[in-house]
């Protein structure tokens, strides 16, 4: 289990950190003030979005609206004070879209994109084209994401669930592949266990990527 995976699993404090960044509190201030370090808190607001099976394969409304202007490049800036702008909105178009900001996400990745962030913003794009849902659009992206590094450990993690899932299109220990998850995503319907077994697989994927968006604001 990864450390990133081991926080958000912890974490603790759900309630009050979503109270507090809803009332307009910064991030850095609500970490000052729960005695949190800054990955504890973005690893409290990954548990929000990624409980249970993690967010819907498809876009659906916010449950907390009232977090979106604590989730921006510049709310951001206060927790990772010294990080530059590229590397924070890729950070915020994950959390973002793991909290079903759709809009918001897709624009902070597209902005990232623009600016050259390279490790982790085209693929937080592709995964809102996935949930957009615009599989066509999301092929593109995962073209232009290619062979990622988080690949390999994703192929790993994942042998488990696809063992236990007996999907014919996708064979345990096979290479992670981001088109293959988009294929099964758009086939998927609402209450099937390809459905699930697309969940779990995003579910794992959304924590591997977030951990990339840390690693550039934490550099």
């Amino acid at each position: 289990m990864s450390d990133l995976n081991s926080r958000i699993e912890r974490a603790s404090n759900l309630d009050e950190v979503v109270n507090r960044l809803g009332a307009g509190e910064s991030p850095g201030v609500v970490v000052r003030s729960l005695g949190l370090d800054a990955i504890d808190l973005v690893a409290t607001l990954a548990r929000v979005g990624l409980a249970d099976e993690g967010p819907a394969l498809i876009q659906v409304r916010p449950r907390h609206p009232q977090l979106a202007t604590g989730l921006t490049s510049d709310a951001l800036k206060t927790l990772f004070p010294t990080s530059d702008r590229p590397s924070r909105l890729a950070l915020s178009a994950g959390l973002l879209q793991i909290l079903d900001f759709w809009d918001a996400s897709h624009t902070a990745a597209q902005e990232a994109d623009d600016q050259g962030e390279s490790a982790s913003a085209a693929y937080w794009h592709l995964i809102a084209h996935r949930r957009e849902p615009d599989p066509g659009n999301a092929q593109y992206w995962a073209r232009r994401v290619g062979r990622h590094p988080i690949h390999h450990a994703l192929t790993e993690s994942a042998r488990p669930i696809l063992e236990a899932s007996a999907d014919p299109n996708l064979r345990p220990g096979s290479p992670w592949s981001a088109a293959a998850l988009i294929d099964l995503a758009t086939r998927a319907r609402p209450g099937t266990p390809q459905a699930t077994l697309a969940r779990r697989l995003q579910r794992l994927e959304m924590i591997k990527l977030l951990e990339t968006s840390i690693e550039r604001v934490t550099a």
